[in-house]
């Protein structure tokens, strides 16, 4: 801090000044010397030169003592009473460390008594900057300079300090240490938790495999993810999530200590660094200690919230690991642990890396179809018991997989993390299959119409009812020809997020609303009293078996009646044998699909089993 202190110019010219007095005191000593021999030289154009260096001396600003060479004071200039508060009487033949120490400086009696300059170390030019206490008790900072004057013996040389008060100063640079520690806490520290941040982590894990491959070292990484999380804020508000985060980062430092270091990578992302773990056990230990502190209940205003999370788990050789690698590892690994069933811990393993690997792979292969829009469509007629023939078609959009031939392409991905991809699959079915519809009306003179199944990723993306509307318009079909489905798990009138809006904003323009899968067991009939639907589509599990379960079909005959009984239409969907759809014609159901009318055809085939489809009347 002296450097630092001797570099700002108004302390360049203060130490210049005290050289200046320096010269001077040590003329004054040695013209002392001089006098005290009785030598005289010749006045100068000054006059008395005594005179002027004494009254220079006494208005110093900067205090000045001269001591021997055992430390003992033997004269001091009023400025050094001014800073000190000790008169000159006062320390005259005393040592400064008897005296301006602070208590926690304080040297023993003994080892002030055998005090003596160093030569080597003391010589003039030396500077120190030391904490020192006034007579009054106060504190200040002292910048002190040492000059020495040599005499006839080492005994005769005479040791004199400037001091200067540089409280001001050093307060001054502590005030920028502190706001610059502040900022640089504040650029590697996540403002609403407290713990680290991304900067702060990728920077420690820098820092530690740097350490390690100058020798042997354990890296260990605990990824925690929290489980619908989004429930929280939608349920109970931002405030509440807020209070779930903080207490996420409390959980995680309490079960860490002093073991590593704990951070938020993002949303509800945490992330602690353990160096050089025991072994396995003490991360699984660590994890569970996690998770069980996070489980602990959040009280936010009258409520007492419990979230859960998952946690992925890396142990790896820190030498032979890069931050990125770390990371993206313990990404797999928590990707893993939510696909077991959440509220889990999972390893990385390099069988998992290999597969993570592989996915990428589909992934960035999917991606580029569905740039190029070189998805195939599969079209499954849905038949009407009443009209007896065909009276529409479900659509769906199907990809063909590197080794596993035609697949549902949403299948493979996560409701949650591949929004996007699975919204750019579910539009390329409904154009798709809106040309395709189109046609086969074209050729049959018949009004078919266009069912397409839909997920939260579609109906959550901005302005998408006004994108059906204009794709509809462009193809120059009817809304009222478009059914929409939707599984009845995405639909909650619980949640504020429940997508009713959307589905009513649907109905609005003239869509038609299908409630599918309907006694999957995700939802229950009281959906069908908030839900403006249409239709209802039984589900295949309850289809399947009705000819020769007793539960199933009762089950099947009261949601025909009650879809009867609220106004909307009863569709079958996975009706495979002709002993199942003569049941379901007995309950009242109107239409049906399955194997039995036909499975999902491409939309050649589809036109082919158009033409020369007929129902045996014995089917039925």
């Amino acid at each position: 801090m002296a450097d630092y202190l001797a570099n700002v110019p108004l302390e360049f010219l203060t130490v210049c000044l005290g050289v200046a007095l320096v010269t001077f005191v040590i003329g004054y000593a040695g013209g002392r010397q001089l006098l005290a021999r009785e030598r005289t030289f010749p006045p100068s154009e000054f006059g008395n030169d005594t005179a002027i260096l004494k009254l220079v001396v006494e208005h110093a600003h900067e205090g000045l003592i001269m001591q021997d060479i055992y430390g003992h004071i033997e004269w001091s200039n009023p400025a050094y009473s001014r800073i000190t508060g000790y008169s000159a009487e006062e320390i005259l033949g005393r040592r400064p460390q008897e005296f301006i120490l602070t208590p926690e400086n304080q040297l023993q009696p003994e080892d002030i008594d055998v005090f003596r300059f160093d030569l080597s170390k003391f010589q003039s030019g030396t500077e120190e900057l030391i904490l020192n206490r006034r007579k009054n008790g106060e504190y200040f900072w002292n910048q002190l300079t040492f000059a020495v004057v040599d005499g006839e013996t080492e005994e005769d040389t005479k040791i004199i300090l400037i001091c200067r008060d540089v409280t001001s100063q050093v307060e001054h640079v502590k005030e920028l240490e502190d706001a610059r520690n502040r900022l640089k806490h504040q650029a590697e520290h996540d403002d609403l938790t407290g713990v680290a941040n991304r900067a702060r982590l990728s920077a420690h894990l820098q820092e530690q495999i740097a350490s390690a491959r100058e020798g042997e070292g354990k890296i260990g990484i605990l990824h925690l993810d929290l489980d619908h999380f989004k429930d929280v804020n939608d349920s109970h508000g931002h405030g509440a999530g807020d209070a779930v985060l903080r207490h996420v980062a409390k959980a995680m430092r309490s079960a860490l200590g002093d073991k590593g270091l704990v951070a938020r990578i993002g949303g509800d992302e945490f992330i602690a660094v353990v160096s050089n773990p025991v072994g396995p056990e003490q991360l699984e230990a660590l994890g569970n200690q996690v998770l069980q502190g996070v489980a602990e209940p959040v009280k936010v205003d009258h409520h007492h919230l419990r979230v859960a999370g998952s946690v992925g788990l890396v142990l790896a050789d820190a030498s032979k690991s890069s931050a990125s690698e770390l990371i993206n590892q313990a990404d797999i690994a928590l990707y893993a642990a939510k696909k077991s069933g959440r509220s889990q811990q999972a390893w990385y393993t390099e069988a998992l890396g290999a597969q993570y690997r592989q996915r990428r792979q589909i992934l960035a292969r999917l991606d580029q179809d569905l740039e190029a829009g070189d998805l195939s469509l599969l079209m499954e007629p849905q038949y009407s018991v009443t009209l007896r023939q065909i009276v529409g078609y479900e659509v769906s959009a199907q990809w063909l997989h590197p080794s596993e031939g035609l697949v549902d392409p949403v299948k493979l991905l996560s409701s949650q993390e591949d929004v996007k991809r699975i919204e750019k699959i579910e539009r390329f079915a409904l154009n798709r299959g809106l040309a395709e519809v189109k046609r086969l009306r074209e050729a049959s003179n018949v009004p078919f119409f266009l069912s397409v199944n839909l997920t939260g990723a579609s109906l959550r993306s901005q302005g998408f009812v006004e994108a059906v509307d204009r794709i509809c318009n462009e193809a120059a079909f009817l809304p009222n020809d478009l059914v929409i489905e939707l599984d009845e798990k995405i639909i909650r009138f619980d949640e504020p997020d429940g997508l009713t809006g959307v589905v009513e904003d649907l109905g609005q323009i003239g869509c038609k609303i299908a409630l599918d899968r309907f006694g999957g067991g995700h939802g229950g009939a009281g959906q069908l009293i908030y839900l403006d639907a249409d239709m209802v589509k039984i589900s295949p599990d309850l289809i399947n078996g009705i000819e020769n379960e007793d539960n199933k079909r009762e089950l099947v005959k009261s949601v025909i009646r009650l879809a009867a009984n609220l106004g909307l239409e009863a569709v079958a969907n996975g009706v495979d044998r002709p002993e199942q759809a003569a049941l379901l014609q007995e309950f009242g159901c109107t239409r049906i699909q399955g194997k039995m009318i036909s499975e999902p055809l491409s939309p050649r085939l589809a036109e082919r089993h158009m033409r020369e489809f007929e129902l045996q009347e014995e089917a039925l």
